[in-house]
């Protein structure tokens, strides 16, 4: 009965295997799709800011008003470059888990969910940084509000 017992739990596990083999192929068929239009968002991204850039360098040759708004273009492009880290993590699981499982490589599998890892960290580090924003933002505003408002 025992080995019966441990036969089936190895067939139970294996078709949990097989299962989450499907589902992170999948999962990584979605990643590259999702990469790839980031690394093209990327582009419009850098290249809106460098049209800010030139557009209203030209305009504001034209004009007296000496505008700062070509900082909106540099901002696009710092986006961009931001952008590019989660992006490229993503891009190389979804190629890393894929080539894994095509030639049966444990490394590729590993170092897939090491740039899955990588991912979440600069998300969750990403999402501190702006809820601090938030919050100092918060902190300083409302004050400032309630002293003009007085």
């Amino acid at each position: 009965m025992d080995n019966m017992e441990s036969t089936h739990r190895d067939d139970v596990l294996m078709s949990l295997n097989h299962e989450i083999k499907t589902y992170l192929l999948e999962i990584s068929k979605w990643g590259k799709l999702l990469a790839i239009v980031g690394y093209v968002g990327m582009g419009f991204l850098i290249l809106g800011g460098l049209g800010v850039i030139i557009g209203f360098s030209f305009f504001n040759s034209l004009s007296d008003a000496d505008l700062p708004i070509g900082i909106v273009g540099i901002i696009y492009i710092l986006l961009a470059v931001l952008y590019y880290f989660p992006i490229n993590y993503l891009y190389k699981f979804s190629g890393q888990i894929k080539q894994g499982f095509n030639t049966n490589d444990q490394q590729y599998i590993t170092s897939g969910f090491g740039n899955l890892k990588s991912l979440f960290k600069f998300m969750g580090i990403f999402t501190i940084v702006i809820l601090s924003i938030y919050a100092l933002a918060l902190i300083v505003v409302l004050p400032l509000t309630m002293l003009l408002i007085k």
